[in-house]
């Protein structure tokens, strides 16, 4: 008797994403009575990865690549699926190998050129397999330039699973500002009344974390953790709890995280998690253990992290966890050793959230090992690419390292008033005055270096390389002067050098200004000449803060 493979794979899916394990074990113990279909076994693998029981979903795998390399050599979507269920298999099983069947599988699904339902099925489990084998940058690949595996499935449960790990795959390789645009497709993809809803809570938490949203991340705790079920867990639950986990671990709450990860585990073990997932677990109860100076407890999870160390999966998360204790124990230089190889491999990897987070002990190290300055150096090129991609919690991370070297990173880029100390926002309104560095730095008694420095910050908090471009985006300090003075200001123009003077206040060059209005560059410069005289101004600077005053009265 056959199997109807379709609708078989329909309703497996909607067993796992409500929670039915046990009606989906029934449908597939029934389905391979009936015929002995490879398909089956891979869908009992997929189901046995679900319920943490990775031997038999190894096993399961094993009589799926057999069925499909023997009796249906010309069935690509069967060998796929089990390509594709042996990979996910091994992101629990650290005696298996999931590389092989999954470049067996991307193959397959390259050649098939396929986006219905079968394949897209396919391409998410590809994609969750590398991503749950923390290999983010072959996850980004098999979904790279491809439609949504969800939008096939628009309207089924599960679809806001897929959903889930495109924005699982952007968030762990550390695009969050691209991360939080899938919120919004994942959110809409829930099927109302579904229990995926918490998953979708729980993911926007990762992302709010790693976006440096303490307020955020709490709101998420209070929404999804009461409904993850106490017992009878399954990779949904587990991963709700997880997810929590390391949002709450992003803003420096290692308590909760810690909390999340024992409720996530269904003993010490974390037996029934993923690798990656029991190394991440074990590295955050290690943390949580080392700042409470808790030698003990710290070593059993160290040597909890230990039985990992063989795994490709783990192996970097063990480096960099070792190396957090090597710190605490005072061996600076084999911290760095281990940072270092743990740093690379996760970079060639993708997974440049963990990346992040090396790079941030390795500060530490560095700073423990009086290299203060090589620490400051990178931490400054970490934060500077971790801000363009929205991974804001890095810069969290890093001032807390920085913090008792008196060092201090860059604000923002285009951060504006929001991100400058109260000193730096009096320096800013000083410059929006005229004052010259000399003229600052005795009005608040700072030394022109110290005031430079401050000057450096707060343009670059306003993403601005000039005081007239500061001006243009910040406005003049003191009021604007009133009616009356604005139209004498006016008047003394013409209206070309109105012109010229809008423009010079904009920021132009006198080149940029001849071509803007068809001029020639020393007609620029005479015109630019007769406003300095006409407005007693010392400067093109003094010609923008006359002309935003005069612009600003105009607008009131």
């Amino acid at each position: 008797m056959d199997v109807d493979r379709s609708d078989l794979l329909a309703g497996v899916l909607d067993d796992l994403a409500e929670g039915r394990t046990g009606q989906a074990r029934d449908r597939l113990d029934a389905a391979w009575t009936a015929a002995a279909d490879p398909v089956v076994a891979a869908l009992a693998s997929v189901v046995g990865f679900w319920t943490g029981d990775f031997a038999a979903a190894s096993s399961w795998a094993d009589h799926g690549l057999a069925g499909t390399g023997s009796t249906h050599p010309d069935d690509p979507g069967a060998r796929a699926l089990a390509c594709a269920a042996a990979a996910l298999a091994a992101a629990g099983d650290v005696d298996a190998d999931g590389r092989p069947p999954w470049a067996e599988g991307t193959d397959l699904l390259a050649r098939a050129g396929d986006d219905g339902r079968w394949w897209s099925m396919v391409r998410y489990l590809l994609a969750e397999s590398a991503l749950v084998s923390a290999r983010l940058a072959d996850a980004r690949g098999v979904l790279a330039g491809a439609p949504a595996s969800a939008a096939a499935w628009a309207g089924h449960r599960f679809a806001a699973m897929m959903r889930a790990c495109d924005v699982r795959v952007a968030a762990f390789a550390g695009e969050i500002t691209e991360a939080g645009a899938l919120l919004g497709p994942m959110r809409e993809s829930v099927v109302p009344g579904s229990r995926l809803v918490v998953v979708v809570e729980a993911v926007a938490g990762l992302v709010l974390g790693n976006a440096d949203d303490a307020d955020g991340v709490r709101r998420s705790i209070e929404t999804s953790e009461s409904a993850a079920v106490q017992a009878d867990r399954d990779f949904i639950d587990r991963g709700v709890l997880l997810l929590l986990a390391f949002g709450a671990v992003a803003v420096g709450d290692v308590d909760d995280a810690a909390r999340l990860v024992f409720r996530a585990g269904d003993d010490g073990d974390l037996g029934a998690s993923t690798i990656i997932d029991r190394a991440l677990g074990f590295e955050m109860l290690l943390v949580a253990a080392l700042d409470v100076d808790d030698a003990a407890v710290a070593e059993t999870w160290l040597a909890a992290l230990a039985g990992l160390e063989g795994s490709a999966i783990a192996a970097p998360t063990v480096r960099r966890a070792r190396a957090r204790h090597l710190l605490a124990v005072g061996d600076v230089s084999s911290a760095i050793a281990e940072l270092e190889v743990s740093i690379a491999t996760c970079r060639r990897e993708g997974r440049l959230v963990e990346a992040a987070e090396g790079e941030i002990v390795l500060a530490r190290s560095r700073i423990a090992g009086a290299d203060i300055a090589a620490a400051n150096r990178d931490l400054r090129s970490l934060v500077s690419a971790s801000d363009a991609s929205g991974h804001h919690a890095v810069r969290r991370s890093a001032t807390s390292a920085l913090q008792a070297t008196r060092r201090r990173l860059p604000p923002v880029a285009g951060g504006g008033w929001d991100v400058l100390s109260a000193r730096e926002q009096q320096v800013a309104r000083c410059v929006l005055d005229g004052l010259d560095i000399g003229e600052i730095a005795a009005a608040l008694f700072l030394s022109p270096t110290t005031v430079r420095s401050h000057v450096s910050r707060v343009l670059c908090a306003f993403g601005v390389p000039t005081r007239i471009g500061l001006l243009a985006v910040a406005g003049p300090a003191r009021p604007s002067p009133g009616a009356g003075a604005v139209a004498a200001e006016l008047r003394m123009l013409s209206p070309r050098q109105a012109q010229v003077a809008a423009l010079v206040a904009a920021g132009r060059s006198n080149q940029q200004i001849a071509e803007a209005l068809g001029i020639s560059v020393k007609g620029v410069e005479k015109h630019v000449g007769d406003i300095l005289v006409r407005w007693s101004a010392r400067s093109r600077f003094d010609v923008a803060r006359t002309w935003w005053a005069v612009e600003g009265a105009r607008t009131t």
